[in-house]
């Protein structure tokens, strides 16, 4: 749990080294880890499509870390990449002299899957798409401690024959 607000921290703060030169800009390396794995919850559709069942296990600590867990577990269709991931807080920068600080706000995120993932979802009727979507969405939210999370495939809002997903997802 910690460790995963320090890995969301890196992601949304940025990553500045000491003297405020980045990593990327030539100077000295950030003073901050990067996670490599970390424990995610992932929520999985339980026997009878109503709930979910909260395993904990080790992925790699990206979004598509998170994806190939669930796809590992048969909640989304093989193939699904992510193909873009922002995370985003309307928290509080400050600064103390050469001290910053930074107070997380409450986080959103904005998930586009590949076009394997839109196909599938289709096919699943009405009770498999809740509960794919319920597995994707509160497994994102826990992972990145977020409040709302938009999702899209290839760029564009979900749109099933059951329903259009075109705003946050809680």
């Amino acid at each position: 749990s910690v460790l995963s607000a320090l890995a969301l921290l890196g992601l949304l703060a940025g990553c500045a080294a000491p003297g405020g030169e980045t990593a990327e800009g030539g100077g000295a390396e950030p003073d901050i880890a990067v996670l490599e794995e970390w424990e995610a919850d992932l929520y999985l559709p339980n026997d009878t499509a109503d709930g979910f069942l909260v395993v904990r296990e080790t992925v790699e600590a990206t979004p598509q870390g998170i994806v190939d867990a669930l796809m590992a577990r048969g909640v989304l269709p093989e193939g699904t990449a992510v193909d873009a991931f922002e995370a985003h807080s309307d928290g509080v920068e400050s600064r103390e002299g050469d001290v910053a600080s930074y107070e997380v706000g409450d986080v959103s995120l904005a998930l586009d899957l590949s076009e394997e993932f839109l196909s599938a979802l289709e096919n699943a009727g009405a009770s498999g798409e809740t509960m794919v979507l319920g597995s994707l969405v509160n497994t994102f939210l826990t992972a990145y401690h977020a409040v709302e999370m938009t999702l899209t495939c290839g760029g564009a809002a979900v749109e099933t024959g059951h329903a259009v997903y075109d705003g946050p997802l809680t």
